[in-house]
């Protein structure tokens, strides 16, 4: 059912939660993970520190996915997260977007959307969405 499924994660804990939903899914399914991490920088020192940084942050959660049997392929991108993802969920043809939540509260959201409420209601596909624990 989900063969191919993009995981979007932003370099905070709350990743975690996501990931170890998806480490008993996609042996389920039988899926291909495509873990995403948009950067959207400002300068040149915040590019070279930021890229690195996220590299070894995907490196890691890549090594989980291995050594449970799961295929995995890290991306990094630059530019507005909620453009990116959906651009590259259509790219990737896949099947499904799973992605861990902060959890903010209505008012913030409201006034100011969060990544995940405008790729929910961007895309045509599923998006399982995961509070993260702080």
């Amino acid at each position: 059912m989900y063969e191919r499924i993009l995981v979007p994660l932003d370099g905070t804990e709350t990743d975690r939660a996501i990931i170890d939903h998806l480490l008993k899914l996609a042996k389920i399914h039988n899926s291909k993970i495509y873990l995403i991490r948009v950067l959207h920088l400002h300068t040149r020192d915040e590019l070279t520190f930021e890229t690195k940084k996220t590299e070894n942050y995907l490196k890691n959660y890549m090594e989980m996915f291995k050594k449970e049997g799961i295929h995995s392929r890290s991306l990094i991108e630059y530019g507005e997260p909620e453009r990116v993802i959906p651009q590259k969920a259509k790219e990737l043809n896949v099947d499904l977007i799973a992605m861990a939540t902060h959890g903010h509260n209505w008012l913030i959201d409201i006034l100011f959307g969060s990544v995940a409420h405008k790729v929910r209601h961007t895309v045509s596909i599923p998006v399982l969405m995961i509070k993260g624990k702080h």
